[in-house]
């Protein structure tokens, strides 16, 4: 039997291969996208999650473009950004707390939020095969194509296959691409809770001896008043230290993270949706091959301490996908020269980013007696030039990424609040 040859196959529907889906379906390509996740429904919405997304400005800009943002339920925009270490020798601010009408610094969205708005926008598209529920079970380099064979027993072939399926990426492992790791050793705990004062739109991290503490607004629930004083928290610990917090019972918990936060919004009174992954950094040997490219945590996997992990990922679909279009209105396709073009342009980039993350997070999380004073002095110098904290500002909002792009003067005013 002979099988037709798709332009474009996308494994991975999560965040990231959905948007690729949607730009390259907006650019009028057809698109054939495969997820493994069963389709979400609204009834997860009625619990919170206990991880956030930390998005971007440049990143909304692209989920509004593609009609996924106003689909959204529920999010916590927020305009200030608070980073300090424990005994607050040396503090970090960005932005403005509670000013509506500040320029954002970011969204705060939970992934279930999120899948549903995009599964919305995803089925309403005529350009996009969506199959969900869909197991990929071997993936094979034919030269002109790749074909791809489902655990259903159906065979797909096409010109271009984009890996958008996780760190543990199937197509990068049949594609033979190796990957270089970083075992930090620690595990990250993750939980919704509730403080006795709220955040105030802000975003805060505190760096205590051993690990990292987080603590990201979050929207309340529909049928709950909106008071602003649920968060959720990512604390990164050593690995056993994270295991006994995470067998302890809610109340512990609760003190040990209003200890552990120096009590920056008074005590912890609830507690929701625990759970705890490990942490690791991880750049693929090469983001394409002939006929096939890696996006997102397929390609790279950073520290989650800057949030800035689903926005590379999301980047990196903007600027490939930018970057086939602009070959595709020459009447080329998948171009081995396009996809250098995109890795050159997203690994370097996304290294520096890796690297850099990776080498904070052992600096902060270190007990060492002097390093904990050189990150105090370091903090508190970098506090004294404003313009140093502006360009760190500008560089995680993903604008200087997304200006290279056909996406450049896609963006809302800066000066409009997106709060839900």
């Amino acid at each position: 039997m002979s099988h037709p040859v798709h332009e474009v196959v996308i494994v991975g529907g999560g965040l990231v291969g959905g948007l690729c889906a949607l730009l390259l379906a907006e650019g009028g390509v057809s698109v054939v996208l495969l997820d493994a996740a069963p389709a979400p429904n609204s009834e997860q919405l009625a619990k919170r999650d206990a991880r956030v997304w930390a998005l971007s400005p440049a990143n909304i800009s692209l989920l509004q473009r593609v009609g996924v943002w106003s689909q959204l339920s529920r999010h916590a925009s927020y305009t200030g950004m608070q980073v300090c270490n424990r005994d607050h020798r040396g503090v970090l601010e960005f932005g403005q707390p509670q000013r509506p009408d500040m320029p954002v610094l970011g969204s705060m969205v939970e992934p279930s939020v999120l899948a549903l708005a995009l599964q919305t926008q995803l089925e309403q598209h005529s350009l996009i095969d969506l199959q969900q529920a869909c197991r990929v079970k071997q993936i094979d380099d034919y030269g002109s194509y790749w074909q791809v064979a489902l655990a259903s027993g159906h065979i797909l072939r096409t010109q271009l296959l984009i890996g958008a399926d996780g760190a543990n990426s199937l197509v990068r492992r049949c594609a033979n691409i190796g990957v270089q790791q970083l075992d930090y050793r620690q595990t990250a705990l993750t939980c919704a809770i509730r403080t006795e004062r709220p955040h105030q739109g802000v975003a805060r991290q505190v760096f205590v001896n051993g690990g990292i503490l987080a603590f990201l607004p979050m929207c309340e629930l529909p049928d709950q008043p909106q008071t602003g004083d649920w968060q959720s928290v990512v604390w990164s610990l050593p690995t056993v230290e994270a295991g006994d917090w995470a067998e302890a019972d809610d109340a512990l918990l609760m003190q040990g993270l209003s200890a552990a936060s120096g009590y920056v919004l008074g005590q912890v009174t609830a507690l929701e949706s625990r759970s705890q992954f490990p942490l690791r950094a991880q750049q693929a040997d090469q983001y394409v091959m002939q006929g096939l490219a890696l996006i997102g945590d397929a390609a790279h996997v950073v520290h989650p301490m800057a949030g800035q992990g689903v926005n590379l990922g999301l980047l990196d679909a903007a600027v490939l996908v930018d970057a086939l279009l602009h070959d595709r209105a020459r009447g080329l396709w998948a171009h081995p020269q396009t996809l250098r073009r995109y890795s050159a342009r997203r690994r370097l980039p996304n290294s520096m980013m890796m690297h850099s993350l990776s080498m904070l997070g052992w600096l902060q999380a270190s007990d060492f007696a002097p390093l904990i004073w050189l990150r105090g002095e370091g903090m508190h110098w970098v506090e004294r030039q404003p313009a140093l904290l502006d360009r760190f500002n500008r560089q995680a909002s993903g604008w200087p990424d997304l200006s290279k792009t056909r996406y450049r003067q896609q963006h809302p005013s800066l000066s409009t609040p997106l709060h839900s």
